[in-house]
């Protein structure tokens, strides 16, 4: 199953790829091994933490306020995502996921990689991430104008996973936003919260949009209009969203036939690279050592696979097993 972000992964590292991709699964129950890398994989950063929560709030709340047609009150949406901060900052420092009875489903469950690798977050680093959260989400619900467009489509589908097959492999997207229209082709969305917003990410909508052209045609969702086959590709608006940046909060991009070209010769290029590592092979056929580690020590910083990364996969299943 190949993705954009799966594959900026791989190109960042490979061993981390297979950490995540390979070994983790949270079906498995009786592999102490896998088991305790699927719980690493869940490790984030503060920061990225941050940008979940965000997420959370407009995907589950925001949307589904403005597909039913309830009305937008700011003083909620702040309020809900303040709470789900503090009980998952909760969970997250006093690592209520190393709790026997834990589970990845918990409502509140977060992982921080701070506390894993016995470090802390200080108070000042948490009420930076608080108030991001309360900016971000402030900049989105005070934007009125932009509230009303969403207003005006005819559905708002959100984290909504999009596959479709090129050659004998599966391609997997999931955009943040897609508002779909009664006269007008689809919009996708890409929020973001970063701090500096400095780095474009182009490629990756445009991803969205082959996969929502794709789909269209093949096997249509049933949340789909039906006027959304008869657009183009390159009707189709793609935007990215800068939650923290009030003075360039959107960038639209353009789809073109270069940027088109350029993204199918990085699928095919990038696929037949993962194939010949062994990225299409199950766990127990494949071999770790075909996945070579990253070649800049600042990518192991925030690496939630680092303290099992030292260590062959042999070795450490050893270990699991005198335990």
């Amino acid at each position: 199953m190949w993705s954009i972000t799966g594959y900026k992964q791989f190109k960042r590292c490979q061993r981390q790829w297979y950490y995540k991709n390979i070994v983790a699964d949270a079906r498995v129950k009786n592999d102490p091994f896998r088991k305790e890398v699927t719980i690493l994989s869940k490790l984030q950063t503060l920061e990225a933490w941050r940008g979940k929560i965000v997420d959370d709030i407009i995907s589950g709340l925001l949307v589904n306020a403005i597909n039913n047609k309830t009305p937008i009150k700011k003083e909620f949406f702040l309020s809900e995502a303040m709470s789900s901060f503090d009980r998952q900052y909760e969970y997250a420092i006093f690592q209520k996921y190393r709790q026997p009875e834990a589970k990845l489903s918990d409502k509140d469950f977060a992982a921080f990689l701070n506390y894993e690798f016995g470090d802390q977050i200080i108070e000042q680093e948490a009420e930076n991430a608080r108030n991001d959260v309360n900016e971000a989400l402030s900049n989105l619900l005070d934007n009125t104008e932009f509230i009303e467009y969403l207003k005006s489509a005819k559905f708002l589908a959100s984290q909504k996973s999009l596959k479709y097959y090129y050659d004998r492999f599966s391609i997997n997207a999931i955009p943040d936003l897609i508002a779909f229209f009664d006269n007008k082709p689809p919009h996708i969305f890409d929020w973001k919260v970063h701090t500096y917003g400095t780095n474009s990410y182009d490629d990756q909508l445009i991803s969205y949009a082959v996969a929502l052209y794709k789909v269209s045609r093949t096997k249509p969702h049933i949340y789909f209009p039906q006027n959304t086959s008869e657009y183009s590709i390159y009707d189709y608006k793609i935007s990215e969203y800068q939650l923290l940046h009030k003075d360039r909060i959107k960038r639209d991009y353009e789809i073109t036939e270069e940027g088109l070209e350029d993204f199918s010769n990085m699928v095919s290029g990038s696929i037949i690279e993962m194939y010949m590592s062994g990225s299409n092979k199950k766990y127990a056929d494949s071999d770790p050592e075909n996945f070579s580690t990253t070649h800049y020590i600042e990518n192991c910083r925030s690496c939630p696979f680092k303290k099992i990364c030292k260590q062959t996969d042999n070795e450490i299943r050893k270990q699991h097993l005198q335990n």
